[in-house]
């Protein structure tokens, strides 16, 4: 594995921005009709401001250096990875609900419906697998293989 270092984020997807703008918008046009303009106005785009910086503080970070995998808070060491396998929109949806394992590490978006299972290799550790959602599972499982 090289030095380099990779970098993968999933942002909001536009149907999730255009809800949450709508939703803005509803509000701003309430205030509108109870006071006037300005008051719309301000609160609109004070709102818009809000919501980019919560869309900057939810998103998922994955990173991989030459030996560790950072996803989110929570870090593994490359040689603990056995497999990692790309989950399509259905199989994503197995995973997260009828065949859950309560052991097994989530880190999931709901505006991400498709992601990645990194199966584990560590006795010391309970946990069987990590479930991360990403829109880069090809990606992240080519640039992870020894």
């Amino acid at each position: 594995m090289s030095a380099q270092k990779h970098l993968w984020r999933d942002n909001w997807s536009a149907a999730l921005w255009l809800f949450t703008t709508f939703l803005n918008l509803s509000f701003a046009l309430a205030l509108w009709a109870a006071f006037d303009t300005r008051v719309a106005i301000i609160d609109f785009l004070l709102t818009q401001f809000f919501l980019m910086i919560i869309s900057q503080k939810t998103q998922l970070e994955i990173s991989l250096d030459s030996d560790w995998l950072h996803v989110g808070p929570a870090k593994i060491e490359l040689t603990y990875i056995d497999s990692i396998e790309v989950l399509t929109k259905s199989s994503m949806a197995k995973l997260r609900t009828r065949d859950a394992n309560l052991d097994a590490y989530l880190d999931l978006r709901f505006w991400v419906s498709e992601g990645i299972k990194i199966n584990l290799n560590d006795k010391r550790d309970y946990t069987p697998y990590w479930l991360i959602s990403t829109r880069c599972g090809e990606e992240i499982k080519r640039v992870t293989r020894k």
